[in-house]
């Protein structure tokens, strides 16, 4: 009798769990019905209410939050590793077996090199950096005025930009309270009516502009041998957002890339919209395609160069949108590309930084006039496409210390020795900076 009551009371259960089970989905599927029902009679009011919002979102991310977009080293160009739990061991052992070439440059050219955007540094704001083999404090006083020192306390050897508190236009160490002073001398040590002479920090030269913080490197120790007027774009024009990359090659390969003409119509021909060109090549008519002249030169000073860029945005052998970009290169890592298009100028500031020998942290900087803010939202994003098919390509190439030129190929031994004016004597080398990756 007990054995009977048993499965009667299982049968129970099961019946009353089907019968949940066919009420849930019942129930789903009655929701769903009336949601699609509901859209299908409204479907005018829903599409317009969805444009609606897709529009204030549109103006809330080109006016009041600038877009931001960002890709780490291991999330472009590796699309050849197949997928699956060991993939990111898979793309690690890939990049330590990776061979960089031989004979190549410093990996620390001299110059001025970008830290922190200005936006990121406020009054009495303290920010660590470990760029150019260097531990770096970046501060802002009272005063307004961003400074860059070493990040060690030469008492026990503190990192003053982890915990330290900037008091006036002075830098305090978090661990004893020994503050230093705009010119890197110690200034106050609690408990200590005299300071004792010599006691100091080492300060770099460093000036902001174009929406950044910038240091000046220099493997001699020598002052700036060139300064940097700030941008009347970044004065004056809207801050649209940013995009960033690392990129695993050496910071001499990323400025190249401008004085290597030919890769442009080879690399960046097939729509920025969809990488589909590549694989149906027919569909370029359609969808469109990218068109490219460009012509690299010198500039007046020794540590400018420019380049001057013609764009054709074709679709059925039409030009739907030209756009002339002049690029003006200021020493190995700032460069400024200045757009004119029939919807309004833009602007992208470009910086490479060096935060490991052979790691750049690469970021572009777009600006716009208020009216055509949409447009300069949209660049950030259409730039960082272009340009993720070139970090492809430098995740997974070497230097070629000499290549075989060919006639097209003049402006890139024009560029190389252009370049090789940023290294020195003191120049560390790739094999130093890769055994001792920090300068302690």
């Amino acid at each position: 009798m007990a054995i009977k009551d048993l499965i009667e009371n299982e049968n129970n259960c099961q019946n009353t769990k089907v019968n949940e089970l066919y009420l849930s989905s019942h129930l789903t599927y009655g929701v769903l019905c009336s949601i699609f029902e509901f859209v299908f009679k409204h479907f005018k009011v829903a599409f317009f209410v969805f444009i609606f919002f897709l529009f204030i979102y549109i103006l809330y991310k080109s006016y009041w939050s600038p877009v931001f977009y960002a890709k780490e080293l291991s999330e472009v160009g590796f699309n050849h590793i197949p997928k699956g739990k060991d993939r990111c061991l898979n793309i690690i052992r890939a990049q330590k077996g990776r061979r960089f070439g031989s004979k190549l440059p410093p990996p620390y050219p001299n110059g001025w090199f970008a830290l922190v955007e200005s936006r990121d540094l406020v009054v009495g704001g303290v920010v660590a950096i470990d760029a150019l083999g260097l531990n770096l404090c970046v501060y802002r006083g009272e005063d307004e005025t961003a400074r860059v020192v070493d990040a060690y306390c030469p008492h026990l050897g503190a990192n003053l930009a982890i915990g330290g508190n900037v008091c006036g236009n002075c830098i305090e160490c978090p661990f004893h309270q020994w503050k230093f002073g705009e010119d890197g001398q110690c200034v106050s040590i609690p408990h200590t009516e005299t300071v004792p002479k010599g006691i100091s920090i080492k300060t770099y030269p460093s000036m902001e502009i174009d929406g950044t913080v910038w240091v000046w490197y220099d493997a001699e120790g020598r002052p700036p041998l060139w300064t940097v007027e700030d941008s009347d774009e970044t004065k004056n024009w809207g801050y649209r957002g940013r995009n960033e990359f690392l990129v695993n090659a050496h910071i001499q390969e990323i400025p190249e890339n401008g004085a290597d003409v030919a890769h442009l119509n080879a690399v960046h021909n097939v729509s920025l919209l969809t990488d589909v060109g590549y694989k149906y090549p027919f569909l370029n008519n359609i969808i469109g395609c990218h068109n490219w002249s460009a012509e690299w030169s010198k500039g007046e000073m020794d540590h400018l160069a420019q380049i001057k860029i013609a764009h054709q945005y074709i679709i059925m052998k039409f030009d739907v949108f030209p756009i002339n970009v002049t690029v003006h290169q200021i020493g190995p890592a700032h460069v400024r590309l200045r757009f004119h298009s029939p919807l309004g100028p833009m602007t992208i500031i470009q910086s490479v930084t060096p935060i490991a020998p052979l790691v750049q942290k690469v970021v572009h900087r777009v600006y716009t006039p208020r009216y055509n803010a949409i447009l300069g939202a949209a660049l950030v994003l259409m730039e960082a496409y272009q340009f993720a098919r070139d970090v492809a390509i430098w995740n997974n190439k070497r230097y070629v210390s000499s290549p075989v030129y060919v006639k097209n190929d003049k402006t890139i031994r024009t560029f190389r020795s252009w370049f090789s004016q940023f290294y020195s004597e003191q120049s560390v080398s790739l094999k130093d900076a890769l055994q001792n990756p920090l300068d302690w």
